[in-house]
């Protein structure tokens, strides 16, 4: 294990586990809609939604288009900024169509709160989010996952796409990281 991971959190193991069955819980949601075979409009924000999405994809049944965005609110800080902004945009219009926001963490919420609120001012039929992980008492506004498969505390995470300066994304674990030796941690 690297010395800056003071911790693991959660396994593969445990997040696959866990993953099947929120995947269920909301492949049911839509089935109960009655849409049909309408594809459901997968939302991903790059780059740390990525391990989390496939994950999910594997257990998602219905019909479903995946998109991809990406928002900035950190820069190289380890702190967001407050202030997403958008460097990457949907292709496609989603008016009308079902919006399925897959998240790996909801930390202050304020990047998925502004991304909810864009999205709902192209007039989709709706915006639901799942996310991987929540660190409930860290958000900063009023925001609420459909679906989640973790709280989480106000810790600095790494793994399953959560990185610090872009390294241990690929972590098939979530670990806690050592802030003390972070701080004069020499890449």
């Amino acid at each position: 294990m690297h010395p800056l991971i003071k911790e693991v959190i959660l396994s593969k193991e445990k997040i696959d586990e866990r993953t099947k069955i929120v995947a269920k819980q909301v492949t049911e949601h839509y089935r109960s809609q009655k849409i049909g075979d309408e594809p459901i409009v997968l939302v991903g924000f790059l780059k740390g939604c990525v391990p989390f999405m496939g994950n999910f994809l594997e257990n998602f049944e219905l019909n479903c288009q995946t998109e991809y965005m990406l928002i900035s609110s950190y820069g190289s800080n380890i702190k967001s900024s407050g202030k997403p902004e958008i460097l990457l945009d949907l292709r496609i219009p989603i008016e009308n169509r079902h919006i399925l926001i897959v998240e790996d963490i909801i930390d202050t919420g304020i990047t998925l709160d502004f991304m909810v609120n864009y999205f709902r001012m192209q007039n989709p039929k709706s915006v639901k989010i799942i996310t991987m992980l929540d660190k409930v008492t860290a958000h900063k506004v009023d925001i609420k996952a459909d679906w989640k498969c973790f709280d989480v505390e106000d810790q600095f995470l790494v793994g399953m796409g959560l990185d610090v300066n872009e390294r241990f994304r690929n972590l098939p674990y979530v670990a806690v990281v050592d802030v003390e030796k972070l701080a004069t941690w020499k890449w």
